[in-house]
């Protein structure tokens, strides 16, 4: 009896001891609560600073640290270039770029967001103040190469792997020094804006895949169809015409007009396919869904055909739309347009985050590849592939053409008027490199610039497929 009573006290004991350890972690998980919330809510700034102090480090795909926290302090990538490079997608502990990796991922940089059994186990490690790390998809070299390139261009680039949806660059310009943005010094117009995830840009002639598509998958229609193209005369009254080629491109059908970007023979595929079905085609591209990278939100590439007449239809098919008619897209799904025609037709989802681990070492989530949705059939995806491989060999994609490598491309201009009410042309390319080792898709927005978007897309991916990507 005297045994039972002994032993009863030591369980007792050993109760009342693991009741108070847990009701500590509690309390200590409120706390961390508690802190969380305030910070969350932007009502104290000075408890960011020191919240970060043990924050857990971001890193690139290629092992390069984009932001860390060393002796209670938070710094970023140790090469100022790098670090101005990557501001709009790493943003900064004080949260003045809302959208960042500092801010979309603050519970798990900061540690609260584990499990209280995790957490647990971390303090009996003693590191259960430490967050945890981020390994993100892009790679240090691209992010480098991508910004010096956009030099002093407004505008946005951004590189996509076609296969596994990891985007390897995203940039956007203007863009600041993370300290700047700490400090709040040096703040350039428009520089915290990503255009590179929030941009709506018109598409301009990038959009000519689509109505390819439409035409390529529609059993109505004769892909066979040709189009008199008479340069500034509309092809249809008040309707798309040639602006670049003044006396046209006579006579042509879909192998020609592709290459040159005829502007008649695609607002005359407009007009033949009508609203519906090319409505029908965009949303199958991605058009009017709702888009994220990981949790990071994307503008939502909108088309809306409500102007009424079939001019302002044939303006749509040339990706140039008029009157109430909407036509919108971002650098993100630009970049995911034609990577979906190097997949054989299969949109892939995009991914920032490639794996997270904690302080002992553990990784913890990862990234899966993850189709978004099926836009075409294979076969049409071949035949558009060819159409943009000429492009970019023999028509208006020839600045992106590189000896040795198979890239394909569409061009776009696009014209719009600013808030000024001054007319400014847009220059876009998407395209992508046919290569096993380097399934890269490229996107590339310049800002009132109307002819390199094609040199920089070529100089990147030449770069790119030299590279010993992860």
């Amino acid at each position: 009896m005297k045994q039972f009573l002994r032993n009863l006290k030591v369980v007792s004991i050993l109760l009342v001891l693991l009741v108070a350890f847990l009701m500590v972690g509690l309390l200590v998980q409120q706390k961390r609560s508690q802190r969380e919330l305030s910070v969350a809510v932007g009502e104290n700034k000075q408890a960011l600073r020191q919240r970060y102090m043990r924050a857990g480090s971001i890193y690139s795909a290629d092992g390069v640290i984009l932001a860390h926290s060393k002796n209670g302090e938070r710094e970023y990538a140790a090469d100022p270039a790098l670090a101005r490079a990557c501001l709009h997608l790493v943003g900064d502990y004080t949260h003045r770029l809302p959208y960042g990796i500092e801010s979309v991922y603050m519970p798990e940089l900061l540690g609260t967001s584990r499990s209280f059994f995790t957490q647990l186990f971390l303090d009996f490690k003693k590191q259960g103040f430490t967050g945890n790390d981020l390994i993100l998809t892009v790679d240090s070299k691209l992010m480098l190469k991508a910004d010096s390139l956009l030099s002093d261009y407004s505008g946005s680039i951004v590189m996509f792997n076609y296969r596994s949806g990891d985007i390897l660059a995203l940039v956007s310009s203007p863009r600041l020094y993370p300290q700047d943005v700490i400090d709040w010094t040096n703040i350039v117009d428009s520089s915290l804006f990503n255009r590179a995830l929030h941009g709506r840009y018109l598409p301009g002639s990038t959009f000519k895949i689509i109505p390819t598509a439409a035409l390529l998958s529609d059993g109505k229609l004769d892909v066979t169809m040709t189009v008199d193209c008479k340069g500034k005369e509309p092809i249809v009254p008040a309707g798309a015409k040639e602006t670049l080629t003044p006396k046209g491109h006579g006579r042509v059908g879909l192998a020609q007009a592709f290459p040159k970007s005829c502007n008649a023979f695609f607002g005359q595929l407009a007009v033949e396919l009508g609203r519906e079905r090319l409505l029908e085609q965009a949303e199958s591209f991605g058009f009017n869904q709702e888009l994220f990278i990981d949790r990071l939100k994307v503008a939502t590439s909108t088309i809306d055909l409500t102007e009424p007449g079939i001019g302002a239809l044939s303006w749509v098919g040339v990706g140039q739309p008029i009157g109430r008619d909407r036509l919108t897209l971002s650098p993100v799904h630009l970049a995911m347009l034609s990577g979906a025609i190097a997949n054989e037709g299969v949109l892939m989802k995009p991914h920032l985050l490639r794996q997270e681990i904690d302080p002992t070492g553990v990784a913890g989530r990862e990234r899966e590849s993850e189709q978004y949705s099926i836009c075409c059939d294979q076969h049409i995806a071949a035949a558009i592939e060819k159409l943009m491989l000429d492009t970019v060999s023999s028509g208006t994609g020839k600045r992106a053409y590189r000896d040795g490598l198979e890239i394909a491309g569409k061009t776009g201009t696009a014209e719009m008027i600013d808030s000024d009410g001054k007319s400014v042309v847009n220059s876009l390319f998407t395209g992508y490199l046919i290569s096993e080792t380097h399934p890269i898709a490229i996107a590339v927005v310049l800002e009132d610039e109307n002819r390199a978007a094609a040199q920089l897309a070529g100089d990147l991916l030449s770069y790119a497929a030299k590279l010993d990507l992860p």
